[in-house]
């Protein structure tokens, strides 16, 4: 596996990775490199392990939204520290049982936490990657990191919101409110506008209160 060193985060270039990884879809080991995805809006999800007990509730929930992280270009990848065989056995006995169906997104190793160590994923006095996210946009550079304690699932859906408003920032170029939605309006972020959000975005600051 080859990793650049260092801590990095939002508005840094993602550290290229080569490792071993599991494609369940096709039944095979490959090995999967950064480079190659480039390109693509891509999503590495981090969880601490297989075979445990929050973990395969967030990758089927996961799972479950394939085809809407599919529609917005989103590649997305799920790692943890186990190894390639390790996740072939967790797809066969328990992922592919929840689903109906075999794991649809490729299931990376990431030995000794090379990858999740530059983002601050890796725990190295338990030798596993937290519940890290991290999505990276389509010239390789990150646009978000965060990371849950590991007691913390996560809701994929959120991640996908949060996705579908980066895309439409970088297609559109608008800002996005708080609790923004595909479909709705966004804030031009503009010299007229600034200091003047309640004069001109009044309608707006109202659905916010009354959201959270």
């Amino acid at each position: 596996m080859e990793v650049c060193n260092g801590r990095i985060g939002v508005g840094s270039e993602a550290p290229k990775f080569k490792t071993a990884g599991f494609d369940a879809l096709k039944g095979r080991f490959e090995t999967y490199s950064l480079e190659d995805y480039i390109g693509s809006y891509i999503l590495l999800f981090f969880y601490p392990g297989d075979f445990t007990f929050v973990c395969p509730t967030e990758l089927v929930a996961l799972a479950v939204l394939k085809d809407q992280f599919e529609s917005i270009g989103v590649k997305v990848f799920v790692i943890s520290t186990d190894s390639k065989f390790s996740h072939k056995n967790w797809n066969e006995l328990e992922l592919s049982e929840a689903l109906g169906n075999n794991y649809p997104y490729p299931m990376l190793s990431d030995t000794l936490g090379a990858i999740g160590s530059p983002y601050g994923i890796f725990d190295e006095e338990n030798g596993v990657d937290l519940r890290g996210v991290v999505f990276i946009d389509k010239d390789g550079i990150i646009q978000l990191v965060y990371i849950n304690a590991p007691p913390l699932g996560r809701n994929p859906k959120e991640i996908l919101r949060l996705a579908t408003a980066f895309k439409e920032h970088d297609t559109n170029g608008g800002v996005l409110p708080a609790c923004w939605m595909p479909g709705e309006d966004t804030i031009a972020p503009t010299i007229d506008n600034s200091g003047k959000m309640w004069a001109n975005y009044k309608g707006m600051l109202e659905n916010e209160k009354k959201r959270v």
